[in-house]
């Protein structure tokens, strides 16, 4: 699967809200997320647990880019177990590197979520995946394209690493 990414970063998501009901966007369930880190030869590697309800393992690779990127994932849902057995293996081959812990109130505006991320040790960011997919690249960065304009996300300081880099930073 491919998106366009953008990440900013906000001191508070008020004035966004409103901006997203503006827009039409649909708010979905908050989300309390564990993202684990291992170190990847290659592109990015984490597990994810979300709400303490369901798991994954996620493999990404995009450039760390200021600007609007595509990003190229994949997603295997994991059981409890899997997900045990999964950070084992992945400790053992790559070595776990960190974890990063969020809360991420999602939203949705046709192809594109948005996420309003409360990032542990970090603060507050917004992040817009456009999902490209049954739709045309074109159609994909004009869709990111108006969300960002209608959110005012040109105002927002632009990130262009993942929070686990921000996290080695600190």
């Amino acid at each position: 699967m491919k998106n366009i990414e953008l990440k900013v970063k906000t001191k508070n998501f008020h004035g966004t809200i409103n901006l997203l009901k503006k827009l039409g966007a649909t708010r979905r369930k908050p989300l309390f997320q564990i993202d684990t880190y291992f170190h990847s030869p290659n592109g990015r590697l984490k597990t994810r647990e979300i709400n303490q309800s369901s798991r994954e393992l996620i493999y990404y690779q995009r450039p760390d880019s200021l600007k609007s990127k595509i990003s190229t994932y994949k997603i295997i849902p994991l059981t409890l177990t899997e997900l045990k057995i999964t950070k084992d293996i992945l400790g053992r081959l790559y070595k776990k590197w960190l974890v990063v812990k969020k809360n991420r109130d999602l939203w949705r505006f046709e192809h594109t979520r948005i996420h309003l991320d409360k990032v542990q040790k970090l603060g507050n960011f917004i992040e817009l995946e456009t999902v490209i997919d049954g739709i045309s690249p074109t159609t994909a960065a004009k869709e990111h394209q108006l969300v960002i304009t209608n959110l005012h996300l040109h105002n927002h300081k632009k990130i262009g690493k993942s929070y686990s880099d921000l996290l080695t930073k600190e």
